[in-house]
């Protein structure tokens, strides 16, 4: 537990299992895909390269989801003050002023027991369930145990703080105080962080063309490659081009530009509500243009 500014109280969650799992398998993941390409401008031109290729781009899909789980938990944290209660995941964001809240509780005090969102491991436990006894459960929580419970008229939430009975006790504590200025209830959810930016002409524009570019890169090559029977990759230090490689293996200049999109798309979308975030988002998906500019130019010298 730690104080941000006062008068806040900061708890978060138990981060050190969830970060050690999630970057291992984050870690795999690019192995995975390293060893597929590398596989696939291995291969002669044929059926092979293209299932090669469509696999390393399935497995790229799963990057950003274990890249957003290391961002949710490193952002991740539980507030309280006399203002009210609030909590954030990635870019789930919760206020609660203190008369939207029922009951604030321990999960051992609870007559049943709470069963977590399928499909979650340590580190990234979220997701709503549907109890019996509770209704509609929304997880925000690194571990399964120790958790505490937030009962709210709409909902209930499920948090982890490193110590949950210090999270109780204060809780209890500065509800007690009142306040003035208590929070505005507030609600957003990482879908609309999405919506936000597409209304936003700029952002829309900025989406749109960098993924035209990098599917037009896609097709232009898939055009011009089966016309060439070798190609070369780039020159050496003496200014000579490298021997030539099979056609095929221009496939792996879009493959690259389309990841290097798809992580730059995320990648903005973190920043697009943090502070002078929206700057920072039009630099990175502006960014993605240039690459495909950079790779544009690549396939012109190499043929």
């Amino acid at each position: 537990m730690d104080h941000t500014s006062f008068p806040w109280i900061r708890f978060s969650p138990q981060r050190r299992k969830g970060y050690a799992l999630n970057s291992l398998a984050l870690l795999i993941d690019f192995v995975i895909l390293f060893l597929l390409l590398v596989y696939a401008i291995s291969q002669p031109p044929g059926l092979v390269v293209i299932l090669a290729l469509l696999a390393a781009l399935l497995v790229s899909f799963t990057l950003p989801i274990f890249l957003y789980r290391l961002y949710s938990l490193w952002q991740s944290g539980y507030w309280l003050g006399r203002d009210g209660l609030r909590l954030r995941w990635g870019l789930r964001l919760v206020d609660l002023p203190y008369d939207k809240i029922v009951d604030v509780a321990r999960i051992d005090e609870l007559v049943q027991a709470l069963t977590p969102p399928r499909w979650t491991w340590p580190g990234s436990i979220v997701g709503e369930v549907l109890d019996s006894e509770l209704g509609l459960v929304e997880f925000l929580a690194a571990e399964k145990e120790n958790l505490v419970v937030i009962g709210t008229q709409e909902r209930v939430f499920a948090i982890s703080p490193e110590n949950a009975q210090d999270f109780v006790s204060a809780y209890r504590r500065e509800s007690e105080r009142g306040s003035l200025r208590p929070l505005t209830a507030h609600s957003v959810q990482p879908i609309f962080v999405l919506v936000e930016a597409w209304t936003e002409p700029k952002s829309r524009r900025l989406l749109i063309a960098g993924g035209l570019f990098a599917l037009g890169l896609l097709i232009l090559v898939g055009i011009l490659a089966p016309n060439f029977e070798t190609v070369s990759l780039g020159f050496g230090v003496d200014g000579q081009p490298f021997p030539g490689v099979a056609g095929v293996q221009l496939f792996l200049l879009p493959a690259l530009n389309l990841f290097f999109y798809m992580g730059n798309f995320i990648l903005g979308l973190l920043f697009y509500r943090e502070s002078r975030g929206v700057f920072i988002s039009h630099l990175v998906w502006g960014s993605s243009l240039v690459t495909s500019l950079f790779y544009l130019g690549a396939l012109l010298f190499s043929l």
